[in-house]
């Protein structure tokens, strides 16, 4: 299931990309500590549209992964600080998915 989750995510993103170019109205995420950090560097790169579209299949671990991968793969430019900020930030306010134990 974790895998489906995050091939889902993963290919969510390049639509959510492909649609913020296309003008739709602006995201705004929960004011929560993480907030500025999370959405001045994922926008960089995309939309924030991803965050929330992908949200309900997201968990902790799974925005970690996602977060690292953002950084080892597709070179977005986060500090490890900031990863761990932005990790704590949407898992606590973005994920709908359960936690395996």
């Amino acid at each position: 299931m974790r895998k489906h989750a995050l091939a889902f995510a993963f290919t969510v993103c390049a639509l959510v990309a492909s649609s913020s170019l296309a003008g739709e109205q602006d995201i705004r995420l929960k004011e929560a500590p993480g907030h500025d950090v999370t959405t001045s560097r994922c926008a960089v790169c995309h939309s924030l549209d991803y965050i929330t579209m992908v949200a309900p299949v997201m968990n902790r671990s799974a925005w970690q992964q996602s977060v690292r991968k953002m950084i080892d793969v597709f070179g977005a430019p986060v500090t490890d600080q900031e990863a761990s900020s932005i990790i704590e930030y949407l898992g606590q306010h973005y994920s709908g998915a359960p936690t395996p134990r």
